[in-house]
């Protein structure tokens, strides 16, 4: 076994860098400026985080001891944590957890809502919106077919297509 000395001298800048990374990435995704491999980075490295700080207790045993006797404002604090996880570990949401946020909910409505009803969303002509969807490599059937079905299930050329909407409705606001 490692002496605590040489435990520290890993454990601590090990603690220190994954929550550098995690508290970097936890701000981009809360931001939506990540890039696709942040979210697995920091979904992967609360693994590692969790490891590090395991090893700073354990190489820091004596001190977390001496830390809890005595010190009811640190045994409060982790005595919340452990409540606010324990009830919200299984909560789920009222959709079965389908929806999620009200954005992810209208994305999806709009998405199987039927080409006429977007294209009036949107504040498009049907002919309009067949056309900037066009431009986003999207052909529908018809204009009761959805984008959803246009695109076949695939989310990021749903995305596609909503953003060439909103352009479109863009650019017609900006023209009148």
């Amino acid at each position: 076994m490692t002496t605590p000395s040489v435990s520290r001298h890993w454990a601590t800048p090990l603690v220190m860098a994954c929550f550098t990374l995690m508290a970097a990435t936890g701000v981009m995704l809360f931001f939506h400026w990540q890039s696709p491999l942040q979210k697995d980075i920091h979904t992967w490295l609360g693994w590692g985080l969790v490891a590090a700080v395991m090893l700073h207790v354990l190489s820091n045993l004596a001190a977390f001891k001496r830390h809890f006797t005595g010190h009811r404002r640190a045994l409060a604090l982790l005595l919340v944590a452990v409540a606010v996880f324990a009830a919200t570990a299984f909560v789920r949401p009222a959709d079965g957890g389908k929806g999620g946020s009200m954005a992810a909910v209208a994305v999806q409505a709009l998405a199987r809502a039927p080409l006429r009803a977007v294209a009036e969303v949107f504040g498009l002509s049907v002919g309009e919106a067949r056309e900037a969807l066009a431009g986003a490599g999207l052909t529908l059937a018809d204009d009761n077919a959805s984008l959803d079905a246009a695109a076949q299930g695939n989310r990021d050329q749903v995305n596609k297509g909503l953003k060439a909407l909103a352009a479109a409705a863009s650019r017609k606001a900006a023209s009148r």
